[in-house]
This record gives C-alpha cells, sequence and structure tokens, in this order.
C-alpha cells in the first residue's frame, strides 16, 4: 500500500505527472525484461530507439493513484544516464493506446497516458533538468489483455512523434525532409541546418550540417523561428 502520493505539474506543462512516495508494488529492483542501455549526455544517435512488447497483468495504478493502464511485473528497461547539460525526454508509440510508467534516478515515480494532442495515444515523460543514475522504465497497455508491439524513445530533445526514430527524423506533413542528428551541434536549441533561416537559426552554419540537425530545425519550425529558404 503507498503510503502517500501527490501530483505535481512537474518539469514541464505537458503533462501532468503523478509521483508517488512510500513502498511500491512495482518492483522497480528486478531485472528488466528488455535489458540495461547506458547513455551519456550527448549521446548519437539520438533519439535511442528500441522495439519491446507493452503491457502485462499489473495494474500501473500501484506506482500512484494517477498511473493507468497495464504493466509486466518488472521494467521493461533500464537506463543507466549521466546527465549533464540537456533535457531528457522518454516516450514510446504504438498502434494501440499506451502508456508510460518511469521511477527515475531521483526516486521519484512518474506516469503519463496521452503526452500531447500532437501525440495522439501515445505516451512520454520529460525532465528540465534530470538526474543521473538509474531509470526503471515500464510500457502499458490503457485496456487489460494485450501485448502490442511498441517502440520507446530516449532523447535529450523534445519527443518527435511520428518520426521512425533511430537516426533519421525523415519528414512529415509540411513536406520537409529534415533528416538525421548527427551534427556536433544537434540538440543544443539552435538550428545549424543552412538550409534554414530566420531569428532560431545559428549565426554560423556549415554546409557539413546539411539535413544532420532533425529535431532542433523541426522543433523551432513548428514554433515559427524558422523557415527553409
Amino acid at each position: 500500500m503507498l503510503s502517500s502520493t501527490h501530483c505535481r505539474a512537474a518539469i514541464v506543462a505537458l503533462p501532468l505527472l503523478c509521483l508517488a512516495t512510500g513502498v511500491q508494488a512495482l518492483d522497480w529492483e528486478a531485472a528488466p525484461t528488455y535489458g540495461t542501455v547506458n547513455l551519456n549526455s550527448g549521446f548519437q544517435p539520438d533519439p535511442y530507439v528500441t522495439s519491446l512488447s507493452a503491457g502485462g497483468s499489473r495494474s500501473a495504478d500501484e506506482a500512484g493513484a494517477n498511473c493507468s493502464g497495464y504493466v509486466s511485473d518488472k521494467p521493461d528497461l533500464d537506463l543507466n544516464y549521466e546527465a549533464g547539460q540537456y533535457t531528457l525526454s522518454i516516450y514510446a508509440e504504438a498502434q494501440e493506446d499506451i502508456t508510460l510508467v518511469v521511477y527515475d534516478a531521483a526516486g521519484n515515480w512518474h506516469c503519463n497516458d496521452d503526452f500531447s494532442t500532437a501525440a495522439g495515444t501515445n505516451p512520454g515523460i520529460k525532465w528540465s533538468n534530470p538526474p543521473s543514475g538509474n531509470y526503471n522504465i515500464w510500457i502499458g497497455t490503457y485496456a487489460s489483455g494485450g501485448l502490442p508491439e511498441a517502440t520507446l524513445y530516449i532523447s535529450e530533445a523534445d519527443p518527435s512523434w511520428g518520426s521512425g526514430g533511430g537516426t533519421t527524423a525523415g519528414s512529415d506533413d509540411t513536406g520537409i525532409e529534415w533528416g538525421d542528428n548527427t551534427s556536433q551541434w544537434a540538440n543544443d536549441g539552435e538550428c545549424d541546418d543552412p538550409r534554414f533561416g530566420g531569428p532560431g537559426v545559428h549565426s554560423i552554419n556549415l554546409d557539413e550540417d546539411r539535413y544532420h540537425d532533425a529535431n532542433d530545425c523541426r522543433s523551432l519550425h513548428e514554433q515559427g523561428q524558422i523557415y527553409l529558404k
């Protein structure tokens, strides 16, 4: 039984994350089904992407009263993360309605169902100042009984929904080919792709960064801070 539970609008405006303290029924110390990944700040490719089966027989509300869905007995994946100057986003996509539970390196439980309108029924959690250490991650299903295939993303940029993951962020309904995030300046909050202009573009851009700063350029384009020349 939980000794106490509280919710706060944590870290970013979206979404409302529920944090629980006290003794937990979900076993964050159990060996993760899909192993452990070790990432240091500035990791490439960004996002880190892996596929897994979502869901399980345990109710996610064992991690907090406002946690929804059904998860497995043990974490799906553990992340050992060495934080730096960037944010940290953990998010997932699937063809079915899925949920997300994370026990973070500071000992807090975080839950999410639908991250935003753009995310549809996909969940995500973002830390503006992520702690270094171990993160235990569960991908759940909103309804009981199913074990759908899901894709889990770990990124130091904002979630990029429908990107296809990996090193390629691809194109979207804007028709712009965003490319990948292999520039050494990727995920620094400025667009370093010389194809773009506007206040969100870095003052000195190199041709070698063309098509290689997808997350920054996509985000700034959505904010109206850059345009394709």
